[in-house]
């Protein structure tokens, strides 16, 4: 592995469903400018007495990560068959997405979570907008190829 390398076109995710798809989708066809996403994790809480003293600790958190594919992504469907199984059933269903990155010889996984928000309708505008999709996971990880 090089230190030079930082493309993430060689990059490949799979979302695992274990009720809808037990063998995993690729998601393929990413927006242009994102594909995935991570938000900054909190992952302390401090606060300061009257006295002037500080005093932090460890909280547990929740790891989202917003999924972003062209309108076009043959995932898309996969994504919108989920969607509409939650709408139709009242029900989350669990999910595991793995990333495999391989020019930083990287593994990221987030387990145990669900679909939070979504945008099935791709805009409308000159062309049509990527879709994003929000997860919430439970637990994530990171291993070396």
């Amino acid at each position: 592995m090089s230190n030079f390398d930082i493309t993430s076109a060689n990059a490949e995710a799979t979302l695992i469903i274990d009720e809808i798809y037990p063998s995993g989708i690729q998601l393929q066809m990413f927006g242009t400018d994102s594909s995935l996403a991570m938000d900054a994790i909190d992952i302390s809480e401090s606060r300061k007495g009257v006295d002037g003293k500080m005093v932090s600790g460890y909280v547990p958190v929740i790891y989202p990560l917003t999924v972003t594919l062209e309108a076009a992504s043959p995932s898309y469907g996969a994504l919108t068959t989920l969607w509409e199984a939650m709408v139709t059933n009242r029900k989350v269903y669990k999910c595991t997405l793995v990333c495999t990155i391989p020019s930083i010889g990287m593994v990221f996984t987030w387990a145990n979570g669900v679909l939070k928000n979504g945008t099935p309708f791709p805009d409308m505008k000159k062309t049509l907008e990527p879709t994003t999709w929000n997860f919430e996971f439970q637990d994530f990880g990171k291993s070396s190829i």
